[in-house]
């Protein structure tokens, strides 16, 4: 791998902006047209016949700074033998104000304004200051020397009144927003109804689709804001399930930190998939459930938070209903009461912990919850029939947490 391919590989990530590498073949600069040309009649700049006009007429020791009609740029430069468009990309956020007044003079109406910004938006913001040093550097490391040249793009006729473009040409790829929207549609109602296949199926397409709408580039910190967007449907499909908010969020804040931290593509795509099966388990399960919406939320809200000092009015508002309906419908649907329930619930945990070998008593005491040993020994053998220490005893042969981490 050269210096441009490294560089082509490292822009995305420290500008967001793209690189194209055009060594003549035809197929690069049609891909370009695909990707960034709003309106071939507006930006004839950015079709592929206009690239290929525009290259054929470039210096090799000149890098083009190319603003085009729509108010976004483009810079092109030559590296060796090759041929290098860094861009499109805009140095200013979304300003509605502004972009009327651009669409008027231009000749467009105000049909054009939504997918106008749908396209704008998803171009990087950047300085041109920045964008033109990674230009030069560029150029420098791969053995040549450029001045700046600038170059405004304008429209044919400019300055007669004439008719905007059709609604198709500034937009050709409305069929695909439609595709998306249907696409998430029916990925959220899979995960409501528990589907993993269909699920996993539809994420699949989603990720092509929202890719190749949103202009997202090859960029991994990109790739990791297309899976959020996947991650908010699936976790809208699992509260159109009735899983409670409390899990839903639990699960969902696992898999964002392993998206944030993951260190490629490929890993990334696993987690996205992997989230889609958990998440339709979860539905599954809770289908599956005999328990009443108000405790199984009950339920929920004090597996996330077995460790604190938990009260029944402070679950009753978690689960979302009146204390005393929430305490009756608990005793008839499990035969125990919250606090019962609570305690079986830690003392079950404790003793997992206990007989892995992996923790003390006292360890386990604490991280259910009980920082009292004595309390808690006397309400682990009322749940489990065994002291701690008994139930530590037929553990399979480990180390303590103590000593598994001892520096």
């Amino acid at each position: 791998m050269d210096f441009l391919e490294s560089a082509a590989l490292l822009i995305p990530t420290l500008t967001g902006m793209e690189v194209t590498i055009y060594d003549g073949g035809p197929e690069v600069l049609a891909g370009f047209e695909r990707q960034y040309c709003f309106s071939s009649q507006m930006q004839g700049i950015y079709s592929a016949a206009g690239l290929e006009a525009f290259l054929a007429g470039c210096s090799d020791d000149l890098v083009y700074d190319v603003a085009e009609p729509l108010g976004s740029r483009l810079i092109v430069f030559r590296a060796g033998r090759r041929w290098v468009l860094l861009g499109p990309y805009v140095e200013e956020g979304w300003d509605q104000d502004a972009a009327r007044i651009l669409l008027t003079k231009l000749g467009a109406s105000e049909a054009a304004v939504l997918p106008y910004r749908a396209y704008r938006c998803k171009l990087p913001i950047s300085g041109r200051d920045y964008a033109l040093k990674a230009a030069m550097l560029v150029v420098e490391q791969t053995g040549g020397s450029a001045t700046l040249q600038n170059v405004e793009t304008v429209l044919a006729g400019q300055g007669r009144r004439e008719p905007g473009p059709a609604f198709p040409d500034a937009y050709h790829d409305i069929s695909i927003i439609n595709r998306r929207y249907d696409l998430e549609a029916q990925l959220i109602k899979a995960v409501s109804r528990g589907e993993t296949e269909t699920a996993l199926k539809l994420a699949d397409k989603q990720k092509e689709v929202s890719s190749d709408l949103r202009f997202l580039s090859s960029d991994l910190s990109d790739q990791i804001t297309g899976a959020a967007i996947a991650r908010t449907l699936v976790r809208m499909g699992a509260r159109l399930a009735g899983l409670s908010a409390v899990r839903i969020d639990s699960i969902s804040q696992e898999y964002a930190q392993k998206m944030k931290h993951t260190a490629s593509g490929a890993e990334l795509g696993y987690l996205q998939m992997h989230m889609v099966e958990r998440f339709c388990a979860e539905v599954r399960k809770l289908r599956e459930d005999k328990h009443s919406p108000c405790v199984r939320r009950a339920m929920d809200y004090m597996a996330v938070n077995l460790s604190q000092p938990l009260t029944v009015a402070e679950i009753a508002a978690a689960a979302g209903v009146e204390r005393h309906l929430l305490t009756k419908a608990f005793t008839v649907e499990t035969g125990m009461t919250i606090k019962q329930y609570l305690a079986k619930r830690r003392c079950e945990i404790a003793a997992e912990l206990l007989r892995s070998g992996r923790a003390s008593v006292q360890e386990a005491a604490a991280y259910v919850g009980y920082p009292d040993n004595n309390y808690f020994s006397k309400v682990f053998k009322a749940n489990q029939g065994v002291s701690p220490r008994s139930c530590q005893r037929t553990c399979r042969p480990s180390g303590g947490l103590k000593g598994r981490y001892k520096k």
